[in-house]
């Protein structure tokens, strides 16, 4: 079934099955969910000039297939409510289209635009650990909300659906599987701005070629990327396939063979340990203890990275440290550019020296 909106006002309720009447009355009846303290806002113009003029691309109706159904946009949207992961907020700041709420967390990024995120109507205070907060969304009037990627359970799409339309992926994928062009593209569509997104995703493409370009040392080297999760163990990032592989080898790296058995499973046990040697060693770790714990122990000190001195050790809060963020689900036209800077000077100066 497909649901339809009209875009003033943002939920026409007559339109909705009986489920969903349901939940938008428990959701009117219930307390607010805990937000972490709640939704708070920033002076904006509000309703004018949030968007870039239409492109004449998109055809509304436009039908947005999700893994939870179907719903529909029936004009373009004005207001955009975004949640989630952060190359959900970096999709539409590299449109230029300003969103009428998204949540705090995903906005003190290096590539983040700080004039630009004053300028959004709500930064919520709740974060992903949270509940998603629904009557703060819904006081927000959208008439869409970008969601790619980040909704997993049922319940709550319907809840999100009863607000605006939902953009979400046709198919659950997971994190470390991402395709951040895809994310931009359907955030594209659905403004009617496809082709000022394909020019993002060229750009961001060029931006990494050039950064390859300016780092021959690097071709044809492998790399592993890894985060020390200290009670959880290390968790391998770059597996056969997945974002954190496509990112380096755009960047001139080689796939490593060793990387396809960690697919199925990133965990990298003590046993494992030398299979996350490399020409080049990345390892994430969340605080300098935890760093110190690892440096100290024997097996990890085996690994011919370690021993070769061809190993990277960032910590969180050290420069650079976003990195892991953006390896693992962060990767954007905004953040890849920034990223890969970053991680082609790290790699280099253990290639070299």
């Amino acid at each position: 079934m497909i649901f339809r909106w009209s875009r003033r006002p943002a939920v026409a309720l007559t339109a909705l099955p009986v489920v969903l009447l349901a939940l938008v009355g428990c959701a009117s009846s219930e307390a607010a969910p805990s937000t972490g303290g709640g939704a708070s806002s920033s002076t904006s113009a509000a309703g004018g000039g949030l968007l870039p003029a239409a492109e004449g691309a998109t055809q509304y109706p436009l039908v947005l297939d999700t893994w939870a159904g179907q719903t529909e946009l029936t004009e373009r949207p004005e207001r955009v409510a975004v949640i989630g992961f952060s190359p959900n907020l970096d999709a539409l700041q590299a449109l230029g289209a300003t969103p009428v709420y998204t949540m705090g967390e995903e906005t003190d990024w290096p590539w983040r635009d700080q004039g630009w995120l004053a300028s959004i109507e709500t930064v919520d205070t709740a974060t992903r650990e949270d509940p998603i907060s629904f009557e703060a969304i819904a006081a927000s009037d959208p008439d869409l909300i970008v969601a790619v990627n980040y909704v997993a359970d049922e319940a709550d799409f319907a809840r999100l659906a009863s607000i605006a339309p939902v953009l979400e992926n046709a198919e659950q994928v997971r994190g470390d599987q991402i395709s951040w062009q895809q994310t931009q593209r359907m955030v594209g569509e659905a403004l009617d701005l496809s082709a000022a997104s394909e020019q993002v995703i060229s750009d961001a493409e060029a931006a990494v070629a050039r950064t390859a370009a300016e780092h021959p040392e690097l071709a044809g080297k492998t790399l592993t990327a890894a985060t020390d999760y200290s009670d959880t163990g290390i968790a391998y990032y770059t597996v056969a396939g997945g974002t954190a592989e496509r990112v380096v080898t755009q960047l001139g790296f080689a796939p490593n063979p060793r990387a396809q058995a960690f697919v199925d499973e990133p965990s990298v046990s003590d046993e494992r340990l030398g299979e996350l040697d490399a020409d080049v060693l990345v390892v994430f770790y969340l605080d300098d203890a935890v760093r110190r714990a690892r440096e100290a122990t024997p097996l990890f000190q085996a690994v011919p990275a370690v021993a070769d001195g061809r190993y990277v050790s960032i910590a969180t809060g050290e420069p650079g440290s976003e990195l892991t963020w953006v390896m693992r689900r962060g990767a954007s036209a905004l953040s890849l550019p920034w990223a890969v800077d970053v991680l082609a000077d790290r790699a280099s100066e253990v290639v070299t020296s």
